[in-house]
C-alpha cells in the first residue's frame, strides 16, 4: 500500500513538474516576442496568433511544438485558452505591462511592454526553436491584428478542424498538399461554412487513409 502510495505521488510530482515546464516554457516565449518584436500593432489577438504559428511552425519541422500547450478553434482564429490569464500573471510577478486602450472604432485594446526578463533565452529555447520564432515573427511584424488573424483562418490545421474543437498538432503535415493547395486557392468562391466542410471531409479522408 505504501508503495502504491509513493508511485502516485511521484507521478502526480511528475505530470505537476511537466505543466509547470510547460508554463514556463510559454511564459518565456511570450516574453521574448514582447522583447524581441513589439510594436503598435502587436495586441492580445496578434499575439495569440504569433503564438499558433510559432508552435507550430517548430511541429513542422521537428514533430515537437516549442510550449506543449493545445489550441482550440473559435471563430477569431486559433487559440490558446487562459492567454490572458498568464498575461496577468507576467504582469503580476513584475514582467510586463499590460496597457489598456481602443482602437480607431472604439473598441478594447492590450498592447504590452517588457519591464524584465524571465532568463537567458538561448537556455531557454533551443537554436531551432529560436530560429522558428525569430521566423516567424520577421515575416508577420508589419502585419495587423486583423491580418495575421485572417492568415491564420487559411492555414489548413484550423481549417480543417471543426468549431471550438482542439487543432491536432498532426495536420501541419498536410499543409503543402497539393490538393489542399487547390482547395484554398478557390476560398472566394465559397461561403467560410461550405469551404470548412469541403476541408473537413478532406481532412478526414486523409486520416482514415491513415489508419
Amino acid at each position: 500500500m505504501q508503495l502504491n502510495g509513493i508511485a502516485i505521488t511521484k507521478s502526480f510530482c511528475y505530470i505537476f513538474s511537466k505543466m509547470r515546464g510547460k508554463k514556463n516554457k510559454l511564459k518565456n516565449l511570450i516574453v521574448y516576442i514582447l522583447a524581441e518584436y513589439n510594436n503598435s500593432n502587436l495586441t492580445e489577438t496578434k499575439l495569440q496568433k504569433l503564438l499558433y504559428f510559432c508552435d507550430f511552425g517548430c511541429y513542422e519541422i521537428s514533430g515537437q511544438s516549442i510550449t506543449g500547450f493545445k489550441y482550440k478553434k473559435n471563430h477569431y482564429g486559433p487559440t490558446i485558452n487562459n492567454l490572458a490569464k498568464y498575461l496577468k500573471e507576467l504582469k503580476d510577478e513584475g514582467y510586463i505591462e499590460i496597457i489598456e486602450g481602443k482602437t480607431p472604432y472604439g473598441s478594447p485594446k492590450k498592447t504590452f511592454a517588457v519591464k524584465r526578463s524571465l532568463g537567458n533565452f538561448r537556455e531557454i529555447f533551443s537554436d531551432l526553436e529560436l530560429k522558428t520564432i525569430d521566423d516567424i515573427n520577421n515575416a508577420y511584424a508589419g502585419l495587423k491584428p486583423k491580418e495575421i488573424s485572417d492568415l491564420s483562418h487559411t492555414d489548413f490545421p484550423y481549417l480543417a478542424t471543426n468549431d471550438s474543437e482542439e487543432i491536432d498538432y498532426n495536420l501541419v503535415n498536410y499543409r503543402e498538399d497539393e490538393e489542399v493547395a487547390t482547395v484554398k486557392e478557390d476560398y472566394s468562391a465559397f461561403s467560410s461554412e461550405e469551404f470548412s466542410n469541403t476541408v473537413s471531409k478532406f481532412a478526414k479522408t486523409l486520416q482514415d487513409n491513415g489508419s
